[in-house]
């Protein structure tokens, strides 16, 4: 009887353990969330911040939120479709400093994820980031680094007050489908302080898996401990039977 005490206590004492170890708070090392890019393009939010310029309407420059091809969420898909030369004022988009609650973007620099269609190289070699206002500052894009998403940016000297950042897309030749698509634009001040994102960044996907992964882990839990009350009770039983 000593035994079948002494096995009981040391069930309830590992299911306790058990129970102890799964109720615990999780804890994790893991980096805190990376914060949203100023733009994130996932929801319509980010279009009253796009202003198109120059041939657009010429070329038929045609921006909108794309599914499928985006580092995470959307992406913003820019296209054309024109057949006859129009003139060398290239069109494109720019970003305004006021839509930000800024003077002007002195100081700043934009960091832009950029996914070049690889037809774009054959009608134009670059495409240009730039600034404008007081003075016109601009980087170019490579159009052979096509197909992937690269990093690109421009920077407005802290003496420089232009108040628009944008791409410009110089294809004056012809041109019909995608240009390019942007995603996770971020602009930070000279101190390294990011825009906060505008409210176009949708975290319905990366929110949904933390529910499913509370459910299974609650039903693992029960399977658990239904397991162990029921070794515990196949003991009992054997050991009851062996020492009457």
């Amino acid at each position: 009887m000593k035994k079948i005490i002494s096995l009981i206590i040391a069930g309830a004492a590992a299911l306790t353990m058990g129970t102890a170890v799964l109720a615990a708070p999780e804890t994790t090392t893991a980096s805190a969330k990376p914060e949203p890019a100023t733009l994130s393009f996932d929801t319509d939010a980010c279009m009253k911040y796009i202003h198109t310029f120059g041939n657009a309407s010429d070329t038929n420059l045609k921006v909108e939120l794309a599914d499928g091809g985006a580092i995470s969420g959307r992406s913003l898909k820019l296209s054309e479709d024109f057949k006859d030369p129009v003139s060398n004022q290239y069109g494109g988009i720019y970003f305004e400093a006021a839509d930000f609650g800024l003077d002007d973007f002195a100081g700043h620099t934009l960091n832009v994820n950029i996914k070049i269609d690889k037809a774009v190289n054959k009608s134009t070699d670059v495409l240009q980031l730039f600034a404008d206002g007081d003075q016109w500052i601009s980087s170019v894009v490579n159009t052979s680094n096509s197909g992937s998403y690269i990093k690109a940016s421009v920077t407005v000297p802290a003496e420089v007050k232009n108040n628009k950042l944008g791409l410009s897309i110089p294809i004056t030749d012809g041109f019909s489908g995608e240009v390019c698509r942007l995603d996770d634009v971020t602009i930070v001040d000279n101190y390294g302080v990011q825009i906060a994102n505008i409210g176009d960044e949708d975290t319905s996907v990366a929110e949904a898996p933390n529910g499913v992964l509370s459910v299974l882990s609650t039903i693992l839990f029960i399977i658990l401990i239904i397991a162990i009350i029921g070794v515990i009770v196949w003991i009992v039983l054997k050991l009851v039977r062996r020492y009457r």
